[in-house]
């Protein structure tokens, strides 16, 4: 177990009676506060993946919840390419028909997800500035949202390293989101911003649980190099949270790649 250093101490979550697993047991599923998830009834997803239960679930868990989803790269020409590639490879005898069966179920569950009537699915990137017309920037993206009349937000965030330079835009709207789930990721080489990052989100959220992905390991200083960070918004903060030191936690914690072990670490009590 690893006991990480005091300048860690600030992440130490509060943790609610509430939270539970939205989605898969590995990589895909993340964890919220149930009881503030009963308030909310839009998500905006960014980075999807060919991984979408967590999205699944939260429609299922309302059926008068909506979600709109912003991934690059994934859609129907990566889909398509796939099978492709299988097909060549078929011919070439380097795969098998096994193979390409799970290509074509994996893209007709894709597209029977993104039309579903209340899901909006975009191929674009979220990005800070508009570099391409695949990029879209975040102003555009919630202005739309409160156009819509759309309160109690629940935002999910898992785009490769990108979720360092949008979240003090983000926070523009602290006002309209509820929670929270962001994988941060390479904290061994972007320590600063990462500190910098969820110091500037706690003065609108509290972090009420962590999860270390193991599909990288730890630091030098043993915190784990992508970590997931669950938040809720300040006006549910109680006196009834508890402060939590060691991760995982039983029961809605799983290894992100069930072939490794957990990573495991606590703060100093």
């Amino acid at each position: 177990m690893n006991v990480l250093p005091d300048e860690y101490n600030f992440l130490i979550p509060l943790k609610s009676q509430s939270l539970n697993r939205f989605g898969i047991n590995q990589d895909g599923g993340y964890i919220l506060d149930e009881e503030i998830l009963k308030l909310s009834n839009f998500l905006v997803s960014f980075g999807m993946a060919n991984e979408f239960s967590f999205e699944e679930q939260f429609l299922d868990y309302n059926k008068k919840n909506k979600l709109i989803i912003f991934d690059y790269s994934v859609g129907h020409i990566q889909y398509q390419a796939e099978i492709l590639k299988n097909i060549r490879r078929i011919i070439k005898l380097k795969r098998n028909l096994s193979d390409l069966i799970i290509c074509l179920k994996n893209y007709y569950n894709f597209i029977k997800f993104i039309n579903r009537n209340n899901v909006n699915f975009y191929s674009k990137k979220v990005a800070n500035k508009i570099n391409t017309n695949r990029d879209i920037k975040i102003k555009e993206i919630f202005e739309d949202v409160m156009k819509k009349n759309n309160k109690n937000i629940t935002l999910k965030i898992d785009i490769e390293g990108s979720e360092y330079d949008i979240m003090d835009q983000i926070l523009d709207y602290e006002n309209i989101i509820d929670q929270i789930v962001i994988e941060y990721h390479d904290t061994h080489k972007r320590k600063k911003e990462f500190f910098e990052n969820v110091k500037m989100i706690q003065k609108y959220f509290y972090i009420n649980h962590l999860h270390a992905n193991n599909y990288q390991q730890y630091n030098s200083d043993g915190f784990p190099i992508n970590i997931e960070v669950s938040f809720s918004n300040n006006k549910y903060l109680d006196n009834s949270l508890k402060k939590n030191y060691i991760y995982p936690l039983d029961s809605i914690d799983f290894p992100n790649n069930p072939k490794l072990k957990d990573l495991k670490f606590q703060f100093k009590i």
